[in-house]
């Protein structure tokens, strides 16, 4: 029987040697510009496919490392990839998931280069999709090829999936539907960001909940020259006109003083005083059909994005956001009589790992192994995953993946190639200690 310590030290080496082709493959996925076709803004039949793409890179490497490989399509030209590396029997098993859609560049203006073409430095690679999660994917399939090289045959089998749709919450063409395909496990690793600049990736068993809203003001328009009539109550007021800009920030007030609420009393061990917020992220005001301020808009609408403690859910804050935003309307006789319209865009649960749960100590011991014995920080997560849909079909996990979580989302998106290596490492390592060994491994 081959020792056990010698075969976790022959994966580490084989992930070291395989840094060089990690990168080179990490470059060719940032390379196809998988921009999510349902992403606000974007023209569908244009970019759709893309996503696939990346998919076919994927499965190419997950048969290097021995597994099985199934396309999952549940919308045309939108193709998530499954791999299966099969254990022997009689072990645990594992999913490591991740998502290869990736959000627009932004303004290229800001970027140093163009997005989709990797720039590689001494210790980073730059592009849209290097942190948020391309990084994480090459990680998860690199740990998975060099647990063969190392001769390693496990017990459980050890899952990789790639899956489209993350990045606006359409769980169900990406790991919704993979799950109900069958391809789910007794865990999971979702290898999205945990890092942050100079760190190795954190274990992250919790998520906050994500709520998208708007809510739209209705006012009455004028002359913009009879402003200051509209405004004084003593003068002719709303029976002349109303500015639903000015209307606004009796919402924006009201939000304002829920989101200090929330500062001061809304405290979470894993995340920073402050996380959890109300954004009012988009603005849109003007007069009907017109877009010049020689009158009073008499239309608004504004869009929010917010995220709440992982202990509430998400039907108790919307009703808290609710109650306060009509509570301060009520005070006004405008807004009393026209009251704003909400409408409820994206709801998505938060999401938390029990302390007890075996997973949190098998991959904190594999950090460590990696690492030299430092244990990993544990943190909350700084946006919301698949988890939760994972979740829902009754699969629980953490995430722990490379990346630079302040760079999502950003121009000049980075991930730190020491974060890739020591993710790729965590992963195997995990495998070995989660799936069990066969007995001639």
């Amino acid at each position: 029987m081959t020792n056990t310590g010698d075969l976790r030290d022959a994966v580490i080496d084989e992930v070291d040697r395989l840094a060089e082709r990690m990168v080179s493959s990490l470059s060719d996925a940032i390379a196809v510009p998988s921009v999510n076709p349902r992403y606000p803004g974007q023209e569908y039949d244009k970019i759709v496919g893309a996503e696939s793409d990346v998919s076919a890179l994927l499965a190419d490497l997950y048969a290097e490392a021995g597994a099985d490989v199934t396309k999952v399509t549940a919308e045309p030209r939108r193709d998530n990839v499954c791999g299966v590396v099969a254990g022997a029997g009689g072990g645990r098993s594992l999913l490591l998931n991740g998502h290869v859609d990736v959000v627009p560049e932004g303004r290229l203006d800001r970027w140093r280069g163009n997005p989709f073409q990797a720039v590689v430095t001494d210790d980073k690679v730059v592009g849209r999709g290097a942190t948020d999660m391309k990084g994480g994917l090459i990680a998860a399939a690199y740990a998975a090829v060099a647990l063969r090289r190392a001769g390693v045959r496990l017990a459980g089998d050890l899952l990789l999936q790639g899956v489209v749709g993350e990045e606006v919450g359409d769980h169900e063409a990406g790991t919704t539907a993979v799950l109900e395909a069958g391809f789910t496990a007794d865990a999971a690793i979702v290898c999205e960001p945990s890092g942050q600049a100079g760190t190795l990736p954190a274990q992250v068993p919790v998520t906050p909940g994500l709520l998208w809203f708007s809510i739209s003001l209705e006012g009455k328009t004028a002359h913009s020259g009879l402003r200051g009539m509209t405004v004084h109550p003593t003068l002719e007021g709303d029976a002349l006109g109303v500015n639903t800009v000015d209307k606004f920030l009796t919402v924006y007030q009201a939000l304002r003083a829920l989101e200090d609420e929330w500062a001061r009393h809304n405290r979470h061990p894993l995340f920073p005083p402050g996380y959890f917020n109300l954004l009012p992220g988009v603005l849109r005001a003007n007069p009907s059909g017109i877009l010049v301020p020689f009158f009073l808009a008499d239309e608004l609408t504004v869009e929010y994005c917010v995220y709440h403690h992982p202990d509430r859910s998400n039907e108790e804050v919307i009703a808290e956001i609710e109650s306060r935003v009509l509570a301060a309307c009520a005070a006004d006789p405008w807004l009393r009589e026209h009251p704003p319209v909400f409408e409820w865009k994206l709801l998505w649960p938060p999401y938390s790992l029990p302390d007890d749960a075996p997973l949190n100590a098998v991959v904190a011991g594999a950090h460590a192994a990696a690492a030299g014995g430092v244990a990993p920080q544990r943190a909350g997560f700084m946006g919301v995953c698949d988890l939760t849909w994972m979740d829902r079909k009754g699969l629980g996990g953490l995430v722990y993946g490379p990346g630079v979580g302040f760079t999502a989302h950003a121009e000049n998106e980075y991930v730190e190639i020491a974060q890739l290596v020591q993710s790729a490492k965590t992963y195997a390592l995990t495998a070995i200690d989660w799936c069990g060994l066969t007995d001639g491994a």
